[in-house]
């Protein structure tokens, strides 16, 4: 007997495998794109830097002074993002997970060197949401 698969069952199962991915996608992805976008500047005074997150990209400053740093993490896009930064034995996430429109803080005591701060969301640093930061 020969079956038939109608397009519905092939969009349910579609719809189902990202929902899970979205869902259950805590691993990073190999690889990475270094997409780099226009920064502003932080207020170093304060400590405070601002990160805008969208598809698929992380807008924020390439460099910052080392010390306590407060990320202010602002979700502008449609689609849920997180924001990772890993580096010089650090290694912390803003938790939970922004969704369209939220905002979130993290504070790092980050020391002179290169960091990679990234979306953890399953394949959303891979698609670009990764880049490098220089704390001096």
């Amino acid at each position: 007997m020969k079956r038939i698969r109608t397009p519905a069952a092939g969009i349910v199962s579609l719809g189902l495998m990202l929902a899970c991915s979205n869902a259950f996608g805590q691993g990073q992805s190999q690889g990475s794109a270094d997409t780099k976008t226009a920064a502003t500047v932080p207020d170093s005074a304060k400590g405070a830097v601002e990160v805008k997150l969208t598809e698929y990209k992380i807008e924020m400053p390439t460099s910052v002074s080392a010390g306590t740093t407060t990320f202010k993490v602002t979700n502008t896009g449609d689609e849920t993002h997180g924001f990772e930064i890993e580096g010089n034995g650090i290694e912390v996430a803003l938790k939970p997970r922004l969704k369209k429109g939220e905002s979130g803080s993290l504070q790092v005591d980050l020391k002179p060197g290169t960091y990679k701060v990234y979306c953890p969301v399953l394949g959303h640093k891979r698609r670009g949401m990764s880049r490098d930061l220089t704390v001096k």
